[in-house]
């Protein structure tokens, strides 16, 4: 009794667990929801794509970060961070998306019912800061280590001479 008790416990639990998962994985049939670059730069502007909706049907593109952190003034679809835009006749709706800081987003289309039409994550990476001109082509690493083989080979001459000298010494007190 007590284990058929865990068992329904178990698969409840599971089924509250895999029932938003599989909602959110939805896409009614027929649409489909793409973006140009999943992999854009920091205020590269990519396209995203929404097919399959009728003919001047509103389709709804929502950006949202992850970390929430990131401020919605780092996401524009043509100033916002929702837009709403009509398909055209052959039943397809494009947005222009810029984001200008890095982090992971989620766009997510929805038709004018409110379904989710499709969900793409894309990954905007960090700007590489530009190196430094220095007027050649290449960049300059390491150091000059001209002095410091300098300092070291006067030591060792420093070192030679000493044992010269003691040398001299010894062998002028065991003369003497």
């Amino acid at each position: 009794m007590i284990r058929r008790a865990l068992l329904v416990a178990a698969a409840a639990a599971a089924a509250l667990i895999f029932a938003p998962s599989a909602a959110i994985a939805y896409a009614p049939p027929g649409f489909t929801f793409t973006v140009s670059d999943a992999t854009p730069a920091a205020g590269a502007p990519f396209t995203g794509t929404v097919t399959g909706v009728g003919p001047s049907t509103p389709v709804t593109l929502t950006v949202t970060s992850n970390p929430a952190s990131i401020s919605n003034s780092a996401i524009q679809i043509a100033g916002a961070k929702a837009f709403t835009k009509t398909a055209n006749a052959s039943g397809v709706a494009t947005f222009t998306v810029t984001l200008s800081a890095a982090g992971t987003y989620t766009l997510t289309a929805s038709s004018s019912t409110g379904a989710v039409v499709g969900t793409q994550t894309v990954t905007v990476a960090a700007a590489a800061a530009a190196p430094a001109a220095t007027g050649t082509g290449l960049s300059r690493t390491g150091f000059d280590g001209m002095p410091l083989a300098a300092g070291g080979g006067i030591l060792v001459l420093l070192g030679a001479g000493a044992v010269l000298v003691a040398r001299r010494r010894k062998s002028a007190h065991v003369a003497a």
